[in-house]
């Protein structure tokens, strides 16, 4: 079954489709002598959600007879994911507490001396949840800076 999924076949049924949106397009017409291996790829799209297709139930089988593209269709063949990317943000808020002891657990993790870290953690210990929120997106600010000298690193180790 494997060898009858086509990517290329996929691209070309989604675009084909997202030409007649919203409007379903007669199969046989849009894609004359498609066969097993459309009918598959069909199936498969709709079973993603991309595509909706009608099928008739005959003696041999079903066979597509019109079929549309559907909203997700639409976005996933969209360069900037499309309106689904706009409304599938999901917004994740931690709380104090939460920040407070994944923090501390970092530190009570690292390498650093045992007096260094005791200090580090007595003081996460007694700030307060707004300025550990600021602490927060300063160390986050920080470890972005540095992406580059990690991708750098990245590129150096794997070159070897």
């Amino acid at each position: 079954m494997g060898e009858l999924l086509d990517r290329n076949l996929q691209r070309t049924i989604l675009g084909i489709l997202s030409e007649g949106y919203p409007q379903r397009t007669v199969v046989a017409k849009a894609f004359e002598g498609g066969g097993n291996r459309l009918d598959v790829n069909l199936a498969y799209l709709e079973e993603h959600g991309l595509v909706s297709v009608h099928w008739h139930n005959g003696r041999e089988g079903r066979t597509p007879m019109q079929a549309s593209i559907t909203a997700k269709g639409l976005d996933f063949i969209a360069d900037d994911g499309g309106l689904g990317a706009i409304l599938g943000v999901v917004t994740v808020r931690i709380h104090g507490d939460t920040l407070r002891e994944l923090l501390i657990s970092r530190v009570e993790s690292s390498g650093e001396d045992e007096t260094i870290k005791a200090k580090v953690v007595a003081k996460l210990r007694d700030i307060p949840a707004d300025a550990l929120g600021t602490l927060a997106t300063k160390a986050l600010d920080a470890s972005l800076a540095s992406l580059p000298a990690v991708a750098a690193w990245m590129l150096a180790l794997l070159a070897r």
